[in-house]
């Protein structure tokens, strides 16, 4: 029954209706993303005010689920043909998140005083609740690591959409994706038994990746999952809200110290992001708008709703982010090592 408390409901109502109404000021204002950008920033907003908010983990989850399918509905034969090239941009992808790992983790050490755990933890892009635990176990500040992932989740999806924009046209009115009509809605009944399997069989963002490729599967089996915009709306609106909440309860002068710190590592993440895309997009001439949003280092289920709501192709993105997060949770285990060796100078 904890979990139906009084104060959970409040905090829940409030993330929605506060999202809702940022959703409706930014369509009003024609601003592009509406329901992805407008409840995030209103629940952040009204976080730092110090309003009750946040959004449950398990319900998150659920849309999570939903951003999957969606996604995975975005799949065709013709994506597939295109594997034969994902060999190579899994290649430069590795390099580059080694390149974002150790400038980021030079300026938290270098610039923002960081110890040696907690500069390098806090660069590690994705697995956010991993890096937070193992960053722990080798002696690293858990919560500063917790604020600067969700910062730089947050600049992240605050910042790429106004970047893609400076080289191309913002979408007009809502999604790009939406349809008409839903087609196969009993598709929705399939998130969480395959949310479940992916749990079972220990992928990352389980509750992502699990019908992400059941959506996958459906599209080649000739089902593909058209959502409604009212959907994909619903789905931003929920995902938004809940990144936007997160610092409730953390005092703003922790907020400001930390934020001017992360927006600049950051900035140095995306710079070298960039690069990494020009080398992509130059040797396999994948589209420089793909290979950024492949390269960008936020968390899968977040990069994949702004390649959704900007028209790259989720696929693509969702299944690099996903190599990167499963090579990151094989290396980082080794990292714990490496710091909690005493012998090891801070």
């Amino acid at each position: 029954m904890s979990n139906l408390s009084p104060a959970v409901l409040i905090r829940l109502l409030n993330t929605l209706w506060v999202g809702l109404l940022g959703g409706l000021v930014f369509t009003w204002l024609h601003i592009p993303l509406a329901w992805m950008l407008g409840p995030l920033v209103a629940n952040l907003l009204v976080s730092l005010a110090g309003m009750p908010v946040g959004i449950r983990p398990r319900l998150r989850g659920v849309f999570l689920g939903c951003l999957g399918l969606i996604l995975g509905g975005q799949a065709d034969p013709e994506t597939l043909a295109q594997a034969s090239q994902w060999p190579g941009s899994l290649a430069v992808l590795s390099l580059g998140v080694v390149l974002i790992i150790v400038g980021v983790a030079v300026y938290f050490r270098r610039v923002a005083g960081f110890d040696r755990a907690s500069a390098w933890f806090s660069a590690v892009p994705g697995a956010m609740t991993s890096m937070i635990l193992m960053g722990g176990q080798a002696g690293g500040d858990e919560r500063r690591i917790t604020l600067a992932h969700a910062l730089r989740l947050t600049f992240v999806v605050l910042l790429v959409p106004s970047l893609f924009w400076m080289v191309h046209e913002p979408p007009q009115g809502g999604n790009p994706l939406a349809y008409g009509t839903t087609e196969h809605l009993w598709l929705l009944a399939g998130v969480l038994p395959a949310w479940w399997l992916a749990r079972l069989i220990r992928m990352p963002t389980p509750e992502f990746t699990g019908p992400l490729f059941m959506g996958v599967a459906a599209a080649m089996a000739g089902y593909s999952f058209h959502a409604h915009e009212w959907l994909v709306a619903a789905t931003f609106l929920v995902l938004g809200g809940s990144i936007g909440a997160r610092f409730h309860g953390t005092p703003l002068r922790e907020i400001f110290w930390l934020g001017k710190h992360t927006l600049a590592a950051t900035l140095v993440a995306l710079m070298l992001a960039l690069v990494s895309a020009l080398v992509m997009n130059w040797l396999l001439d994948i589209p420089l708008a793909t290979a950024m949003l492949t390269m960008t280092p936020g968390g899968i289920g977040e990069m994949a709703m702004v390649a959704l709501a900007l028209g790259v192709d989720p696929v693509f993105v969702a299944v690099h982010h996903l190599f990167r997060i499963l090579a990151l949770m094989l290396l980082v285990p080794f990292m714990v090592r490496y710091w909690r060796n005493p012998e090891v100078a801070d």
